[in-house]
């Protein structure tokens, strides 16, 4: 017999309802049992459209009554960190929570350690970090495809131009470093395989949104291995990511981040030898990385092992996201402790 999870979600929005619900049909031991949202006409129509009866305007009062298994959090950045310790009080056993997992690194260490002192399984929304393409590139990285590492360039630009969204709205934690740079930093962390010593960035600031509508940064790894991003809002839609070696490079068009389908995808290998140049595409099988986020969450719960994302993950790209915002306001280079 198949063991059933009750699931509640917070924050009843386009991306609870276009992508995360529509899996739960689809994974049987989840039932979807209540939703909450402070918007009363979205909570009604996520409902209506998913067959949930119990629909709360307060969380904890929903989890008092309901007591769930696992609790999604899909509210605005702002919103997470008192969710999540709702959700750890309520008494859940697994929460989904959406990225960015807090406004800071200091929110995301408290949120997972009250959650690793109460028993919980807390993982964050990084669905790029799940896609076979992403596990295809960091395999022919780590089996010496381009030679010794120097250097990782990731993009994700995005032509968002509304002001009301969460995403333009500083109050809401809503930025390009949140939004969109953090992809490119976890990835290039996850990649590398280590903290880089320091960072340095800088862009433009929406000084009525209070978010940074775009930025550019460096970090500096040890043995000389170099990472650089950009991200903004109103450039043209773009997700791609270069690796380069003393022997080679890697190629990716279109990255898991910006394109996370489960149609099959491409990367690139060519080798750095002029004289006897060769390149190789190779494909990778589709796969929905957001239904593989709900799954090893489940058998998280299911089987006791752990999930596929250590907290580090998102602690540490916290961080980076901390120093890059630090580092383009003071117009100095970071360090990163």
């Amino acid at each position: 017999m198949t063991d059933k999870y009750k699931l509640a979600i917070i924050g009843c929005g386009g991306h609870a309802r276009g992508t995360l619900a529509p899996l739960w049909k689809d994974i049987p031991e989840i039932e979807p049992v209540a939703a909450c949202d402070a918007h009363a006409e979205s909570m009604a129509n996520f409902a209506e459209l998913f067959g949930i009866e119990n629909t709360y305007s307060d969380a904890q009062k929903m989890l008092a009554e309901q007591q769930p298994d696992v609790l999604i959090v899909g509210s605005w950045p702002a919103s997470h960190k008192e969710n999540v310790l709702d959700g750890v009080r309520g008494g859940v056993r697994a929460i989904f929570c959406e990225k960015p997992i807090a406004l800071s690194a200091g929110e995301a260490e408290q949120m997972f350690q009250a959650a690793e002192s109460a028993g919980v399984i807390l993982v964050e929304g990084f669905m790029h970090l799940y896609h076979p393409q992403t596990h295809a590139v960091k395999e022919r990285l780590d089996d010496g495809a381009v030679g010794e590492l120097r250097c990782i360039r990731a993009s994700f630009s995005s032509g968002s131009s509304n002001p009301t969204n969460w995403r333009r709205r500083g109050e809401l934690g809503g930025g390009a470093a949140m939004d969109l740079g953090c992809y490119c930093l976890s990835s290039i962390r996850y990649l590398v395989g280590a903290d880089p010593l320091w960072v340095s960035a800088n862009g433009n600031f929406d000084a009525d949104a209070e978010i940074w509508h775009t930025l550019l940064g460096t970090l500096h790894f040890e043995d000389g291995v170099i990472g650089q991003f950009d991200c903004s809002f109103g450039w043209p839609r773009r997700g791609t990511c270069e690796i380069v070696g003393t022997e080679g490079t890697i190629w990716v068009p279109r990255t898991a981040w910006s394109w996370p389908r489960d149609e099959s995808s491409t990367f690139t290998w060519a080798n750095a030898d002029y004289r006897d140049p060769r390149e190789e595409t190779v494909e990778v099988p589709g796969l929905n990385p957001y239904r593989a986020e709900l799954l090893d969450l489940v058998n998280a719960l299911s089987t006791g092992e752990p999930t596929f994302l250590p907290t580090d993950i998102s602690v540490g790209t916290m961080r980076l996201i901390d120093a890059v915002h630090e580092s383009a306001r003071t117009g100095q280079r970071v360090k990163i402790g």
